[in-house]
């Protein structure tokens, strides 16, 4: 009777583990979709790097084995089941070697994936219009960064539009460089000297680039991602721990059922 209690117990700490790696694996593949295939922030920006192409699909890989595992195990310990319990552990095996694989891989791409956004952004840059959504999207990490240009302000004048205005070049820059403006702006671009005409007049100009910002957000991101991929780790080393101990239970169930049915057969013992 007391094993039978302890083998109840370990099942319901391991189904209750299995419910926590559900909702850790559907967080971790929503984080590959978002990095694939988002196209609202930033990180639809910067997403053409192989390096986070990679990192997004192997996300969107590890996160639905572990729903899959998630589901695998759950049945196996409710219908006691070796064979899923197997197939489980193999899953888990899978799933740890692939989140090596995963971390290993984000760690080496980090430079290449943040000297891509500096690329990306340099790019935005040259092109900026205010018309397109990366335009907006820079607009928004200057106006709520609080920063100008990549570097510094002075990374605008590489823009084809302010090249073409000559003297008055460099005191325009997108409205979204200064803290205010005086009045409404018919057009993305301010000024920040009252003597150029057909701009509105910035105040308060940002002076800080915004490397410094994005490298802030890659950070928080890919902080979250190791957290995620090594908390899945360590819940799973424990996972298999009890999958063992259920497996064997089960097995030892089994057999003992088959002497109550028998006693005879399996009380056989040589003289």
């Amino acid at each position: 009777m007391k094993s039978e209690v302890i083998v109840e117990l370990v099942k319901f700490i391991f189904l209750v583990m299995n419910f926590f790696i559900l909702a850790v694996g559907t967080s971790v593949a929503a984080c590959g979709v978002w990095i694939l295939f988002d196209s609202t922030s930033f990180i639809g920006v910067v997403s053409s790097s192989v390096g986070l192409q990679m990192v997004g699909a192997g996300l969107l890989l590890i996160g639905g084995l572990a729903v899959a595992s998630s589901v695998t195990g759950c049945l196996g310990a409710r219908w006691e089941k070796r064979p899923l319990l197997l197939a489980y552990v193999c899953i888990l095996l899978l799933l740890l070697l692939g989140q090596l694989l995963l971390l290993l891989l984000l760690l080496l791409n980090k430079h290449s994936i943040e000297e891509h956004a500096d690329a990306v952004v340099n790019d935005i840059m040259r092109r900026y219009d205010g018309d397109s959504y990366q335009d907006r999207l820079l607009d928004d990490l200057q106006r709520h960064g609080v920063c100008c240009g990549l570097t510094s302000p002075s990374d605008w004048l590489q823009n084809s539009f302010i090249q073409t205005l000559n003297a008055s070049a460099t005191h325009v820059l997108p409205c979204s460089c200064f803290g205010s403006h005086q009045s409404a702006s018919p057009s993305p671009w301010c000024t920040r000297v009252d003597a150029v005409r057909d701009f509105v007049l910035g105040n308060h100009t940002h002076t800080q680039g915004c490397r410094g910002k994005l490298g802030d957000w890659l950070q928080e991101n890919t902080v979250t991602i190791v957290a995620m991929d090594l908390t899945l780790m360590l819940t799973q080393v424990l996972l298999l721990a009890l999958a063992a101990n259920l497996y064997l239970a089960f097995g030892q169930k089994t057999t003992n059922e088959m002497a109550a049915i028998d006693p005879a057969h399996h009380n056989l013992e040589p003289s």
